[in-house]
């Protein structure tokens, strides 16, 4: 037996997280962030008597959405269904065990991580998942939320408990480096019985999650006028935002504390606490939000990729996520085009390297903020760090309206 095989043996043998971790760490992580954050839990009155064992679903815009939806849970127990990556972290490592995680592979096929949420369920488990995968890059709900969750729902036979959070983007954004102090809202429902999962079609399943998981942090914070405190709003802004609203010039976008500027056109703009986009003659802002500015990109990108001849290619370094921790592979170049992503290259020996994943198969793609994409093959995390430090967004968007060009979405 292999030793990572050993490491993982638990993994066949779902179990209940430590009770003295839901006793003691979690009620105290999930006080702290109710202060931090000025987090208000509105629960529904079915969520206050339901009994186990059920699903929890959630709208995924943070780091911070795994304990919101375990403290407002409380009393009940959540074994957290985590990506591999994840589960890859230092910080993390410790507690996989002891909270009973499941891991699953982002945006690729899961049959054993479904197996094994049936079997948690079996004996009583309560389980968390983030349906969307990822992180919201953009402070809203993911562009396409598959009808696959629709029938994973139906199959596990659970009552189904939504967690909505809105606020919880704007406290970190995807792009932030530091956490801001706003308000979160977290609202707890049942959005499904055992009884509607079972009399209901897929297409009406799918209807109602797509319903729940709509939201806009950006609107949110506009409605409620809600100051998000931090000394540098602006900061890492240019990560999602990478082509000028005004001259239209890509990758040419940076950012100080509270202005992102471009420097083909120098079109500078102010982004303040409270999510306001401001500028001062001759620069001039087109899009009040962060979110309209992300769709003016993505309307661009939608245009590129309907080139049936579309290419893009940049160098990259490559590295491979096969027994939790991450190795540098060897390098080469990661094109994409209308149909497929893929990896030319060497591995470190200067044997020749070749990794391609259709598109029709992924409807998005796991980026970093350190420039970086993943592909998951055969439960193999595949890691592209760009050499120039730049690119991951736009592959995303290339990415996702590829996917929905190709079926017609």
């Amino acid at each position: 037996m292999k030793k990572n095989d050993k490491k993982n043996l638990t993994l066949d043998k779902p179990h209940p997280p430590n009770k003295l971790l839901y006793k003691l760490l979690i009620p105290f992580c999930s006080f702290l962030i109710k202060v931090a954050f000025k987090v208000k839990v509105h629960k529904e009155d079915a969520i206050k008597t339901l009994k186990g064992p059920f699903l929890a679903i959630g709208t995924h815009s943070s780091v911070l959405d795994f304990l919101l939806m375990m403290g407002a849970l409380l009393p009940h127990r959540l074994n957290m269904i985590g990506a591999r990556d994840l589960l890859a972290w230092k910080s993390v490592k410790p507690f996989v065990k002891i909270g009973g995680v499941i891991p699953m592979s982002q945006f690729a096929m899961n049959i054993n991580s479904v197996r094994l949420m049936k079997k948690a369920l079996e004996i009583g488990c309560n389980l968390a998942l983030f349906p969307e995968g990822k992180i919201s890059l953009d402070g809203r709900q993911l562009h396409c939320i598959l009808q696959n969750i629709a029938k994973l729902l139906k199959f596990l036979n659970v009552p189904i408990v939504m967690c909505h959070n809105n606020g919880g983007y704007l406290s970190l954004p995807k792009w932030a480096v530091k956490f801001r102090r706003g308000k979160i809202q977290t609202t707890v429902k049942l959005l499904f019985t055992v009884e509607e999962l079972q009399s209901m079609n897929i297409k009406d399943i799918y209807s109602r999650i797509k319903s729940a998981f709509a939201f806009n942090d950006h609107i949110y914070q506009r409605d409620n006028r809600i100051r998000f405190k931090t000394k540098a709003p602006a900061k890492g802004l240019h990560y999602i935002l990478y082509k000028c609203s005004r001259c239209g010039a890509e990758y040419e976008m940076r950012t100080t504390d509270n202005e992102i500027i471009c420097d083909a056109c120098n079109n500078t703009i102010e982004y303040t606490e409270y999510g306001e986009m401001l500028s001062k003659p001759p620069s001039v802002v087109r899009f009040k939000r962060i979110d309209q500015w992300y769709d003016y990109q993505r309307e661009s990108i939608k245009k590129l990729v309907s080139d049936e001849s579309f290419f893009e290619s940049h160098p990259v370094v490559w590295e491979v996520n096969s027994d939790g921790t991450y190795k540098e592979s060897g390098e080469g170049d990661l094109y994409i085009n209308t149909t497929e992503i893929g990896f030319i290259g060497k591995d470190f020996s200067g044997k020749p390297v070749t990794i391609t994943f259709p598109l029709k198969f992924l409807y998005t793609i796991v980026q970093k903020a350190s420039e970086a994409v993943d592909l998951t093959i055969d439960d193999i995390v595949h890691r592209f760090y760009f050499r120039e430090g730049k690119y991951s967004v736009k592959y995303t968007l290339i990415i996702e309206e590829s996917y929905k060009r190709i079926h017609g979405i």
